[in-house]
């Protein structure tokens, strides 16, 4: 995977399930994502070790890999582009009460 499309996969799932991700994970991915600020800036601001910001990417996107694996609501917005907002999250509510 590109590292283009890397970072759109990372926003995606940021935008879907940031809010599941302690404060300090989603303040440093959001710096990193979506400011697109280096590692070096990142831990000067936070007065933080590079290798503690870095630890906390990793650790963030593992855990919004794991949640997509897990409930795959990119998925259905990406199997469902055609159908409205209020369509796919109706399938989703539908799909969650009989349990994925």
């Amino acid at each position: 995977m590109t590292e283009i499309k890397k970072t759109v996969r990372i926003n995606r799932l940021l935008d879907i399930y940031g809010r599941l991700l302690t404060k300090q994970q989603s303040e440093i991915m959001c710096d990193y994502y979506y400011f697109d600020l280096s590692l070096s800036e990142i831990s000067r601001t936070r007065q933080i070790s590079r290798t503690a910001v870095y630890d906390a990417i990793k650790t963030a996107t593992n855990k919004l890999e794991y949640l997509e694996e897990n409930l795959g609501i990119c998925r259905v917005f990406d199997e469902n582009r055609d159908e409205s907002t209020e369509q796919i999250i109706k399938k989703l509510e539908r799909d969650l009460k009989n349990g994925i």
